[in-house]
């Protein structure tokens, strides 16, 4: 039996499997690169609804690019969930979601009180976990404008730990 699939490049098209792609969300998990560099090539719209799973990655800064927000990405989303407890400690960070450009994310992170805090602003270059960020921690990135100011949003953040402070990092 044939299975649909949909992608900005060839539209709806047929291929050898079976279903319709998209009944089921994707779950892709990323590989430790070992050192603070880029984690794999950037993400793609074609990508969207994506669940990426962070195993224990151990040592530095690890990024992935978000795609330049076009009219062709708004409504596009990405979800990340830590399935492994980071190294232990609370600076640094160990992964890291990045603009291609001057596209800024808007986002706040949980205060532990109860509240959000915006920690100075509420526009940020980065997002991500820390080095501190414990398994179950997770967030949603979504592309909600072409504007620069107000390109990419962050939405569902889980911090994994006690009073929810640590886990997520913006930058």
């Amino acid at each position: 039996m044939p299975q649909v699939k949909y992608n900005t490049s060839k539209g709806l098209f047929q291929e050898n499997g079976r279903g319709v792609v998209g009944l089921r969300r994707k779950v892709s998990t990323l590989t430790d690169a070992g050192a603070a560099t880029t984690i794999r090539s950037a993400l793609t719209a074609d990508e969207s609804g994506t669940l990426f799973l962070i195993p224990t990655l151990t040592t530095g800064d690890q990024t992935l690019s978000l795609p330049a927000a076009t009219v062709d990405t708004i409504g596009v989303s990405y979800s990340f969930l830590v399935i492994a407890d980071q190294s232990t400690g609370t600076l640094g960070r160990v992964f890291s979601l990045t603009t291609p450009g001057s596209e800024k994310i808007i986002a706040l992170k949980p205060a532990g009180n109860g509240a959000n805090t915006a920690a100075g602003s509420t526009t940020y270059n980065k997002a991500g976990f820390k080095a501190a960020a414990v398994m179950g921690s997770a967030f949603t990135i979504t592309c909600v404008s072409t504007t620069d100011a107000i390109c990419w949003q962050v939405n569902k953040v889980v911090d994994g730990l006690a009073l929810n402070v640590g886990s997520i990092d913006l930058a």
